[in-house]
């Protein structure tokens, strides 16, 4: 694949694309653990409404959640730009 000569080069094009994607992967992971929250799916809602710090359980969960999805959504996008192998 040769560059455009019409098309600049943008030296942020990466750090552009892995923003993009980990940024959709954390707030599918906050979506997924609002879910499991919200239905109680587990008894996790209520577990954490019953703690007595519920605010930071739920702040590390997001995290989690937020991290863990990150990477996914970073690598499901890395993944849609590879060159399909034909067989």
């Amino acid at each position: 694949m040769t560059p455009d000569p019409k098309k600049p080069h943008d030296p942020c094009r990466l750090a552009k694309f892995v923003a993009l994607h980990a940024a959709t992967g954390i707030v599918a992971g906050w979506v997924c653990l609002l879910i499991l929250l919200w239905l109680d799916i587990g008894g996790l809602g209520s577990l954490i409404e019953r703690a007595e710090r519920s605010e930071m359980a739920t702040v590390l969960l997001a995290i989690g959640f937020g991290t863990s999805f990150g990477f996914v959504g970073i690598a499901w996008g890395v993944l849609a730009v590879l060159p399909h192998e034909k067989d």
